[in-house]
């Protein structure tokens, strides 16, 4: 079964010739929702919900509510019936982990945000702490599926998977499949950022993307 990925705003991954003032703000829209530190004295602009807002060192911890408001109108527009969002896990977030961890907190707050049945259910974890992909990685799911377990049952619903930035694919893969495994069906994934190596010419509207389940 396919899966749906749907992106809120262009991540420069590599500096381009020139950096537009669109690109900056995208970037640094996922840098904040990410928890990146930021540059104590630069500032973007960025209209979130209808409203423009400043995103600061600061501020960026809010980020986190300001992606939330659009991502719940994404889930509340899918299929009908309730609805499950399961954060994929930080690389360092194993099983003795706490449920505090970046991407559950973003979960809790889209949550918060839909008007749909939405519940955030934060119970991947990976058996050993893991190398992010910045550190060299697996990004193959066919190496990350094994290493990852589910520490208890998932609330009825739909399966819908959040990420802060999308890439590869490969842990949205290796998490649908590990969802699958239990009989659950995975629709969407959405992320905040999706990285690329060129600039588009809207940053702020990513078309949405099909990845393959098929094992």
């Amino acid at each position: 079964m396919p899966l749906r990925v749907v992106c809120r705003a262009q991540y420069l991954s590599e500096s381009v010739p020139e950096m537009r003032d669109s690109d900056y703000k995208a970037t640094h829209l996922v840098k904040a929702v990410k928890g990146l530190e930021l540059n104590p004295k630069s500032y973007a602009w960025v209209t979130i919900a209808g409203v423009n807002t400043k995103i600061t060192e600061e501020t960026k911890d809010k980020a986190i509510e300001w992606f939330a408001r659009w991502a719940a109108q994404r889930v509340d527009s899918s299929s009908n019936g309730p609805k499950v969002l399961v954060p994929i896990p930080s690389s360092k977030t194993i099983k003795s982990s706490s449920d505090t961890f970046r991407t559950a907190a973003i979960a809790r707050e889209i949550a918060a945000n839909c008007k749909t049945d939405v519940v955030a259910a934060p119970l991947l974890r990976w058996t050993q702490v893991m190398l992010s992909s910045r550190e060299g990685g697996p990004r193959d799911p066919k190496i990350l599926y094994p290493r990852l377990t589910l520490l208890g049952a998932l609330p009825e619903g739909r399966c819908v998977l959040i990420d802060d930035v999308f890439t590869s694919g490969g842990h949205l893969i290796a998490s649908a499949w590990k969802l699958e495994d239990v009989g659950r069906e995975v629709e969407l994934a959405i992320c905040c950022g999706r990285s690329m190596h060129e600039q588009l010419d809207n940053p702020a509207s990513v078309g949405d993307e099909i990845l393959d389940l098929a094992r």
